[in-house]
């Protein structure tokens, strides 16, 4: 449904080695599965170990745009900290719709977002990998650094599901919202919280989670009003 070929899910999860709605269920918030149905922990490539190469390098580059971007994108990247439908297409077409015109589609968004947090939690926990501000102090994390550990990056899986959904509701916005999620997940770095690598498990994870909606009937139930909702506001057929 989602367009995700074999050949794309197993891309996605090769990245990782270099690196919906019926209105009662608006205010829910719950995950529409959790790690019982998605373990990361025995799909994803564990991240690079603190002491190799790689991560070394993965923090030279944190510090290197730190010091190279605009004041413009820092402040995109500290805005682009925040989580959900409005924040996430903030700099999409998609902004331009009244989020109160929404309801199903906002509802939709943020189960997806609870799903992806239910899947990600674990993972963070078993692959144990310190953010790079408290491996490296020159490093100084831009906004709130979480509690949880890097790998993978949850905001980086949150923003590839939710873009992968979305273009499935309106295949018109795909190129401008897949996009998007790239563009998000590379605030990240920007804001010195994850390495190149944890946005490398994000995109695999938000793939996997994407992948696994597509065969849950309560998504999928969810999902239709929604996309109707979303292609009316935007004035598509």
């Amino acid at each position: 449904m989602f367009g995700l070929t074999r050949r794309a899910l197993m891309g996605a999860l090769a990245m990782t080695a270099v690196g919906l709605a019926q209105p009662a269920l608006a205010d829910d918030g719950h995950p529409y599965f959790g790690p019982e149905v998605l373990d990361l922990t025995v799909l994803l490539v564990p991240p690079p170990a603190k002491d190799s190469d790689v991560t070394k390098a993965e923090l030279a580059e944190v510090k290197a745009l730190q010091a190279s971007v605009s004041d413009a994108r820092k402040q995109q990247a500290i805005a682009d900290a925040e989580e959900g439908f409005s924040p996430f297409v903030a700099t999409t077409s998609l902004a331009a719709i009244d989020p109160a015109k929404l309801p199903l589609t906002v509802a939709l968004v943020q189960r997806v977002l609870d799903t992806e947090d239910a899947v990600t939690t674990p993972a963070k926990k078993f692959f144990d990998r310190a953010r790079p501000p408290l491996v490296d102090e020159a490093i100084k994390p831009l906004a709130k650094m979480s509690k949880s550990n890097a790998y993978p990056s949850g905001h980086t899986s949150n923003g590839t599901a939710v873009a992968i959904v979305l273009s499935e509701m309106a295949p018109e916005k795909r190129a401008e919202l897949m996009a998007r999620a790239s563009d998000y997940a590379e605030s990240r770095l920007i804001v010195g919280v994850h390495y190149r690598s944890d946005l490398g498990g994000g995109f695999a994870s938000g793939a996997l989670i994407a992948k696994e909606l597509e065969e849950n009937a309560d998504f999928q139930k969810e999902m239709a009003p929604a996309k109707a909702e979303l292609r009316a506001a935007l004035g598509l057929q």
